[in-house]
């Protein structure tokens, strides 16, 4: 049988994830002084959780005398959060405040923010987002179409006129447009578009336009189209916010808790590397290779590495999402190697064994990662925007729960249902284009390289538990472990936090070094809570600040906040705590 030829699949494959992963963890830039120019995104280019890395912490009210109603306030909310999401940031907290008219709104740093500036950061989620086409050039022109006859909004690079923002309208607004446009035509008039009754552009009209899309240009990067595309997708806001307050806020897990996490996860994937060598040999080997694309591109996904996403938010939930989905990569890989080790000891030839043990492992392996992704769609349904795409989907089934929370677990889900899909890519498809290049490799060609013996067949035995016969041992045991589980969630209860259940964030200035475990005693003490989390921070005048969120439904009365600032100030005196606010 002639294989010539067919085993370059097996190197060009390998390199191209080598190379790959290399990309897309190191990335692409060019340092030139103090100008970093990015051409290719890498890790150091991901955008971390507010857990990780910290962030801001903005309290949003109605600008004006405007007294909104509670559904005011939630359309607000909503839409704050599609604009979070729009922007990658999937590890967001957003609480409304009713009897305040308040919405805080707490959402991590960019990958690429150095001074920190938390303003620029609230403009990008704060602005009302009110777009107009008018025509001429004036604010008081003849208003052809808003936001609301817009489809969709993306932003994209034209050779000619660098970024813009590229908009598809409905039928409504298609039918507005094409009329306004066959009009202005006729004399080259204008139009001009308002956002927030500010210009961002004016085009003279030499032709009408009826296909039902539309370009907004002006001096963009992509930075800045992909914010107003976004903001337009998201739409407006039913009033103006000001920010009321906002400050910094620290990392909940301590700032060396990424460079920890970083060292377990390449100590973990070298011990799993070490495991799938030993244990399956040539297989093994391309399995490493395969899962180490499937990191690569998980994190390249995430960092924006690939233009046509917009990038995400990597928290500590999201890091739990990335390693079960290597572990569904290990598993696909496990059961490939195993199915052709199982057909190598029926003494089947090594192209044989291969055929078979990639037909016979496809179905588990496609079960196994579409249960996963259900499990992740869902889970991005319930947690994310409640105007999401996936919160559309399964909107039959949650609006039976009422509305639905936000934040980490959305971030948790969106790395695992990629890491699920790049599976499919890495996992079964590369590792098998892979493997069918080695058995046409001659050197590779041994049996005892893919599990087998040197003399033929292999060492492989099929587990043989009577299920059925010991059906009431299993049901016994199976019940007790239910049962002791049962009695625990009922002895011991399970503690919901402030995203679930609500509760109350006072926000504390002080002077000094504060020692973070000696006052969540003290705090805990005071106020009879155990739950409780502090984080410090700085606001606007750069003063250290003490966040303490208390979930629960229990209001803090006047007293409990007046002991609480006194015992503080008794017990650290050098610290002068003064209360800044409480929502």
């Amino acid at each position: 049988m002639n294989r010539k030829g067919k085993s370059w699949p097996l190197f060009v494959v390998a390199i191209l994830i080598v190379l790959f992963s290399l990309t897309a963890i190191l990335g692409v830039s060019y340092t030139y002084g103090d100008t970093k120019n990015v051409y290719v995104k890498g890790a150091s280019d991901i955008r971390f959780g507010i857990d990780i890395r910290g962030g801001v912490d903005v309290t949003f009210m109605p600008a004006g005398d405007v007294d909104a109603t509670d559904e005011q306030m939630t359309a607000a909310k909503t839409v704050i959060e599609d604009r979070l999401v729009g922007l990658g940031i999937t590890d967001y907290e957003s609480y409304v405040d009713n009897n305040k008219d308040r919405i805080i709104v707490r959402f991590p740093w960019k990958s690429d923010e150095a001074d920190f500036n938390p303003q620029t950061a609230i403009d990008e989620i704060g602005t009302t987002a009110k777009m107009v086409f008018r025509k001429g050039s004036s604010a008081t022109g003849e208003e052809i179409l808003s936001g609301d006859d817009v489809a969709s909004a993306n932003a994209a690079y034209n050779e000619t006129e660098g970024w813009v923002v590229q908009l598809k309208f409905n039928s409504n607004g298609a039918s507005a447009f094409a009329s306004a446009t066959t009009e202005l035509a006729a004399n080259n008039g204008t139009i001009s578009i308002w956002l927030d009754d500010n210009n961002i552009s004016t085009a003279t009209v030499n032709e009408a336009i009826t296909g039902g899309e539309a370009i907004i240009k002006g001096n963009f990067d992509q930075d800045s189209a992909s914010t107003l595309a976004n903001q337009i997708n998201s739409g407006s806001l039913p009033f103006a916010l000001s920010a009321e307050s906002y400050s910094t806020i620290s990392p909940s897990l301590g700032a060396k808790s990424l460079d920890v996490m970083v060292q377990a996860g390449i100590i973990a994937f070298i011990l799993v590397a070490i495991m799938m060598i030993c244990r399956y040999r040539l297989p093994g080997t391309i399995a490493v290779i395969s899962l180490l694309g499937q990191v690569a591109a998980t994190l390249a996904v995430v960092s924006g590495y690939f233009t046509v996403f917009p990038g995400s938010t990597l928290t500590l939930p999201g890091i739990a999402g990335i390693i079960l989905g290597i572990g569904m990569g290990v598993d696909a890989n496990v059961i490939t190697a195993e199915r052709i080790k199982e057909e190598l000891s029926k003494n089947k030839t090594l192209d044989g064994a291969v055929k078979s043990g990639f037909k016979m492992g496809l179905t588990p392996i496609i079960d196994g990662n579409v249960t996963i992704v259900i499990v992740a769609a869902i889970l991005m349904g319930a947690f994310g925007p409640t105007d999401g795409f996936w919160a559309k989907v399964f909107n039959p089934i949650f609006f039976w729960f009422g509305p639905s929370t936000a934040g980490t677990i959305y971030s948790f889900g969106f790395t695992l249902l990629t890491s699920v899909l790049l599976n499919f890519v890495f996992g079964v498809w590369a590792t098998r284009v892979m493997i069918r290049g080695a058995v046409n490799f001659k050197p590779l060609r041994k049996a005892w390289l893919f599990g087998g013996r040197k003399d033929g067949g292999a060492d492989f035995k099929t587990p043989s538990i009577n299920f059925i016969g010991n059906r009431k041992k299993f049901y016994t045991f199976s019940c007790a472990l239910i049962a002791v589980v049962l009695v625990f969630c009922g002895i011991f209860g399970v503690k919901m936090d402030v995203e679930f259940k609500g509760g109350s964030m006072i926000t504390l200035a002080y002077e000094g070094d504060a020692d973070l475990n000696d006052l969540k005693s003290t705090i805990g003490t005071e106020l009879g809570k155990s739950n409780l989390t502090l984080q410090t921070g700085s606001d606007i005048s750069g003063n250290q600040t003490l966040t303490v969120t208390l979930p629960g439904s229990d209001t803090l009365t006047t007293e409990q906040l007046d002991n609480l600032l006194a015992a503080l100030n008794e017990q650290y005196p050098d610290n002068k705590f003064v209360q800044n606010e409480v929502s």
